[in-house]
């Protein structure tokens, strides 16, 4: 619950103190290593995840575990506004290989 919280109210500062796009970024298994334009961003418990487009036009995410297969989902502006308009996180499910 207190994770839930936190993620919030830094959704709600990160989202109020800049103007590029912030949704919660989630990946199942949790254990999956996730990438953000081919870096490594950490493992796939969720949290918020800026979109930062002033570098690219569009930006993808992969997430990788040795027993699931890769998965790789693209995000352009467009795309995300309509995901913040309805609300909706991303969220990545890895399929057993």
């Amino acid at each position: 619950m207190r994770t839930a919280v936190a993620a919030s109210l830094f959704l709600l500062f990160a989202t109020s103190c800049s103007s590029a796009p912030v949704r919660v970024l989630s990946v199942n298994p949790p254990e999956a290593s996730v990438y953000l334009n081919g870096e490594r961003i950490g493992k796939g418990d969720s949290r918020p995840q800026v979109f930062d487009f002033s570098q690219h036009g569009r930006i993808y995410i992969q997430a990788t575990h040795p027993d699931y297969l890769p998965e790789i989902e693209w995000f352009t502006p467009a795309k995300i506004e309509q995901m913040m308009a309805t609300n909706t996180d991303v969220k990545i499910t890895l399929r057993g290989r």
